[in-house]
């Protein structure tokens, strides 16, 4: 902080110039009682501003923001600044988060995210705190400070990440540290620093360095919020440039908690006049997407600007497979945590679509047969074939949590056949990537020998091939799925899973490949995986061991650190788990406990 000085009148007097820009007077005695006030229980209160997704406008959660009445009348910041140089800043935070707390939990399950500091981070007082604080919590690293040990502040941020609280990067790109948090701290979200977006639609700077950070993001598994959006201009900026989600004045004010919510759609916000007027109607914009794919040569490239336009469209939750090896498999998804992957022709009503060549449309997922009930919710389903040259080669799925509108039916037929059109001309191959790290994965585990160790020493070995931390082997008992290994800083995590829960993890994959998330921290997970996602887990991979056409167990890999997992990520590792449950499955014996005898 650096000192400056200021006359009224004819009184000289000395002021500090703060982070935030405002300045104050130097401290003293009327200032100490005035901090220790705000600590007292009952003063701060908390107000709550909405975080949006800005492609259909849904509120994902909203920031608790502290409310400190005066006098002297000053915003949170320049409080905390006086309450550090009074060696009462801990004090300070706590009675803030203590604020927090006392609104209670989001409704719907959104999430909340609250400011803390690295030093408050490892407070017990804080600790304590989580029991009080929402299941679905988010602790925003405040950059106002510097940090010395990255490696401490690693070891402190365990603690919260184990109690399934994410991680967000506050105001990047301004205070101490910049995007170094991001580097050393892997968090679920980046909050960019209100500077970088003001403007943003006039400065070709700040849109260039918004589409940079969005892309890196997308690359590591970290989701982008904007804060500071004040005009619909830079809004449309922002979408353009698929910013994950966005906060801000245009939206609303922070305000009391809940008051603002429409409780009577899944929106949950009156945000209809912002909904993507950028982008034409359908029926007028095929043009548009046409150009769009005409640009490109890359075939996940042209299925990423098909599964994005469905989801700007109406927020719908789409999903893209293409068939390999005589599978289906995911290469682009929008709107989901997880995802099914692996899926033969006779997979549910996706499987369905790419056999048959023919669109399944459902109504109501809760009647069809071949419904497959994944992410909670869902009323309504559609599933398109891609047709190139007449051949079906892939489906393009859309799942709505309402019922399926004309529009959307619309959409989605034609996204499709747009799709097949480019396909035809640059081809469907996805080229083989991360082969390199199964193949020397399993060659590793042809050398290993049967004992008691045998089940660890082969997730180990798939944990290198997959470039995550954590796994576990379940196997399938009479009595029901049990874990007989666990491995990595998640193992407490998975050995908690209950009984029920592993039976629906193991479901997933019954008779398709795998299952994977697919990182969007704020996206729909399935059915028996919430848990996981409470308890650390940042990325999942559910893979079925089969064994002389005998399902005997299934591996969970997880990841304590956000990763992005596609299908071309994930596929060697279903065939290194068949050669996994081969070696596993011949010798049973030799780590598996004996039956309890007959009486």
């Amino acid at each position: 902080m650096a000192l400056k000085w200021t006359q009224a009148d004819d009184d000289v007097t000395a002021v500090t110039v703060t982070e935030t820009g405002l300045t104050r007077p130097k401290v003293d005695g009327d200032l100490r009682r005035a901090v220790e006030r705000l600590c007292d229980p009952g003063v701060i209160t908390a107000v709550v501003q909405p975080i949006v997704r800005p492609a259909d406008m849904v509120v994902v959660g909203y920031e608790a923001l502290a409310r400190m009445p005066g006098p002297p009348q000053n915003p949170p910041n320049w409080w905390l600044d006086v309450a550090s140089e009074l060696d009462l800043r801990r004090r300070l935070e706590l009675a803030c988060l203590v604020a927090a707390a006392e609104i209670g939990s989001p409704p719907d399950g959104r999430m909340l995210f609250v400011n803390a500091s690295a030093s408050i981070i490892a407070d017990p007082a804080f600790l304590d705190l989580r029991k009080e604080l929402p299941d679905r919590l988010v602790i925003e690293l405040t950059e106002q400070e510097a940090v010395e040990d990255y490696e401490r502040l690693r070891g402190h941020l365990a603690s919260w990440l184990e109690r399934g609280v994410r991680i967000a990067v506050d105001d990047a790109g301004a205070g101490y540290s910049s995007l170094r948090h991001v580097v050393e701290l892997s968090p679920d979200y980046l909050k960019l620093d209100r500077e970088l977006v003001r403007g943003i639609d006039d400065d070709p700077n700040r849109r260039a360095l918004m589409r940079a950070v969005v892309a890196f993001a997308r690359e590591v598994g970290t989701s982008v919020i904007a804060e500071g959006v004040e005009t619909r201009a830079e809004l449309e900026v922002l979408r353009d440039a698929e910013v994950h989600l966005v906060q801000g004045f245009l939206l609303a004010r922070p305000g009391p908690p809940w008051g603002m919510i429409d409780r009577t759609g899944p929106s949950s916000f009156p945000f209809s006049e912002l909904i993507d007027t950028s982008a034409p109607p359908w029926e007028d914009g095929e043009d548009e997407m046409r150009q769009a794919l005409a640009r490109v040569d890359n075939v996940l490239e042209a299925c990423e600007i098909v599964v994005e336009t469905v989801f700007r469209q109406g927020g719908l939750m789409s999903s893209l497979y293409l068939e390999r090896n005589g599978e289906l498999r995911c290469v682009a998804q929008r709107g989901l945590w997880q995802v099914l992957d692996g899926m033969p022709a006779t997979a549910g009503i996706t499987g369905r679509a790419w056999a048959t060549g023919h669109a399944v449309i459902v109504d109501d997922v809760s009647l069809h047969p071949e419904y497959r009930e994944a992410v909670p919710g869902v009323v309504s389903e559609i599933c398109v074939p891609i047709l190139v040259n007449g051949d079906s080669v892939g489906s393009l799925n859309v799942e709505s949590l309402s019922p399926l509108s004309p529009d959307t039916v619309t959409l989605t037929q034609s996204a499709a056949r747009l799709l097949a059109d480019r396909l035809g001309v640059i081809g469907v191959s996805l080229g083989n990537t991360r082969w390199q790290r199964a193949a020397h994965a399993s060659v590793a585990i042809s050398g290993l020998v049967a004992g008691r160790r045998l089940p660890q020493q082969v997730l180990h070995r798939l944990l290198d091939a997959a470039e995550m931390d954590s796994a576990c082997l379940v196997t399938e008992e009479q009595i029901g799925p049990r874990i007989i290994a666990a491995v990595g800083p998640l193992a407490g995590s998975l050995l908690a899973l209950a009984a029920d829960e592993l039976s629906s993890l193991s479901s997933l994959v019954g008779d398709i490949r795998s299952c994977y998330t697919a990182g969007d921290a704020s996206g729909r997970g399935f059915v028996g995986t919430e848990s996981l996602r409470t308890a650390g887990a940042r990325a999942v991979v559910v893979l079925p061991l089969w064994a002389q056409r005998e399902r005997f167990g299934t591996v969970l890999l997880a990841h304590s650190k956000p990763l992005r997992l596609t299908g071309d990520r994930v596929e060697p590792l279903e065939l290194l788990a068949d050669h996994a449950a081969a070696v596993l499955g011949a010798t049973p014996s030799a780590y598996r406990p004996s039956p309890p005898a007959a009486h």
